[in-house]
């Protein structure tokens, strides 16, 4: 509907009735306008979307980010719309990967005993669950890939949560011919497990794993010595005083991100927590970097974060192309509401929910990706797109194609792009808060920017690529 059509009808059909209903469209239009985010679903034809996890992914490499949601997969029209993708065979919610290195994403769920698919070159899904060994655990909220091993190969990590009882947290190594093999899990049964996310944390050249325990438990950081052995560091790398990087606080999801623009991944961890005091509250952790041994540094206290007890899942995108990382942090309990927080600089935020025009609770799902290729971030949740209709600024996209020694989604991979005193950094990830996954695409948002740009890549393994970039463009970048 516009404003036009709606003028020459009221004044034909019903005169008497023209200024005050011209009136009328005139302040919705102008509130829609003014509101940063619009909910397009229905517009963009994603009537019936789930509200499960939710996953952004070029399913059939066209160029037009596509959605996973639960067990629907939406193609992206490349027009705003979408249409359903008909008998996927999905178990359920996914993460992907590229895990045969031919160029399109791969699913594994992590519904029941586990199941695994390969994409038939962006056509269609064919299950091959024989090839990945039964999970050893009964429930599962989420899981994450990336090559643990360095060797070109995406491997999988499953969390383990309760039912009854809490269960193991599972990895398995990628074999070649896309077979996946078992190759430890955790001893006992003592982390119950909800999101898990990866980053190279340390800047070593390989991935790292933090999971977020529920029930009180020590959240857990594994730190990877690039063959794919793990070890427990969260005491090591812990925020003096706080017990283990988000500990005693029911920690449901987390998500790995530059939120100071300093060059190095800081971690923010989605606590859930009853009243009591002792519950830990979310927590923004500054990652000191290598003068500073990766410990982190705890900016919750004048981060203005406002206290909701069902805190769930978080994810991290710069929405309003300002430079600087915003966090939209979901909520579970009837009565809470979800937030949109912009990043004021130095680890302080800013409630904009009201003026943002998001309108959600009661959900584990967030994920942001370009899916209209304007330039800023979409975003899906609660079984809705918000389309961004943020003034333009300036940005740069980023799409890294791994090859040889480095799969083909690059996982793991950091891109850094210097600004004056900033260090912009942006890590391809497959998984963040409870479940979810954002847009492979690296996004940068610049300002008013517009003088030259070079990425600085490093890649798992330690290779560094720098390219010049092309200003409100996306660019590809491969290692060699």
């Amino acid at each position: 509907m516009t404003y036009s059509i709606h003028r020459r009808q009221l004044a034909k059909r019903q005169p008497m009735k023209y200024t005050l209903a011209i009136t009328a469209l005139f302040l919705i239009e102008s509130s829609l306008a003014a509101q940063t985010f619009v909910d397009v679903t229905a517009n963009s034809k994603l009537t019936g979307m789930a509200g499960g996890s939710v996953a952004w992914i070029d399913f059939n490499q066209d160029g037009h980010e596509d959605l996973n949601v639960s067990n629907q997969v939406w193609i992206n029209n490349g027009d705003s719309t979408f249409r359903k993708l008909a008998d996927t065979g999905l178990a359920g919610s996914a993460v992907w990967a590229d895990i045969n290195n031919d160029g399109y994403p791969d699913a594994m769920c992590w519904t029941g005993k586990g199941y695994l698919f390969l994409n038939q070159q962006g056509t269609a899904l064919t299950n091959i669950s024989d090839n990945l060994p039964d999970l050893p655990t009964t429930v599962s909220l989420a899981a994450t890939m990336g090559d643990f091993n360095g060797d070109g190969l995406v491997d999988l990590y499953v969390g383990g949560y309760e039912g009854p009882g809490y269960l193991t947290d599972v990895m398995y190594f990628n074999q070649g011919a896309s077979v996946f093999k078992e190759v430890w899990r955790t001893k006992g049964t003592t982390m119950p497990a909800r999101g898990i996310t990866t980053a190279d944390y340390d800047e070593d050249g390989d991935l790292d794993i933090y999971v977020s325990n529920y029930r009180l438990v020590p959240n857990t950081l594994w730190n990877n010595d690039g063959k794919g052995k793990f070890t427990q560091v969260e005491k090591t790398a812990k925020v003096d005083g706080d017990g283990g990087l988000g500990a005693w606080g029911h920690t449901i999801g987390s998500s790995w991100g530059d939120i100071d623009n300093d060059g190095h991944l800081d971690l923010f961890v989605g606590n859930f927590s009853h009243p009591p005091a002792y519950q830990d509250r979310a927590k923004f952790l500054r990652n000191l970097g290598k003068d500073g041994a990766y410990v982190f540094d705890d900016r919750t206290a004048n981060a203005g974060l406002a206290w909701q007890e069902s805190f769930a899942s978080p994810t991290l995108g710069d929405y309003d192309n300002d430079g600087l990382l915003d966090l939209y942090f979901t909520t579970v309990y009837g009565g809470d509401h979800c937030v949109l927080y912009k990043n004021a600089n130095d680890f302080q935020f800013k409630d904009v929910t009201q003026a943002s025009g998001i309108t959600a609770d009661t959900t584990y799902q967030a994920a942001w990706g370009d899916y209209d290729n304007d330039g800023d971030l979409d975003l899906v949740t609660k079984g809705r797109l918000y389309q961004n209709n943020t003034p333009k600024k300036n940005f740069v996209q980023v799409k890294l194609v791994g090859t040889g020694l480095i799969d083909k989604m690059a996982f793991g991979a950091q891109v850094r792009i210097t600004v004056a005193d900033r260090v912009y950094t942006r890590q391809v990830s497959s998984s963040t808060g409870q479940g979810n996954q954002n847009s492979s695409i690296l996004h940068f948002g610049l300002g008013d920017y517009a003088g030259s740009l070079k990425a600085q890549v490093s890649w798992l393994g330690g290779k560094q690529t720098t390219r010049t970039l092309k200003l409100n463009h996306l660019n590809t970048i491969h290692p060699q």
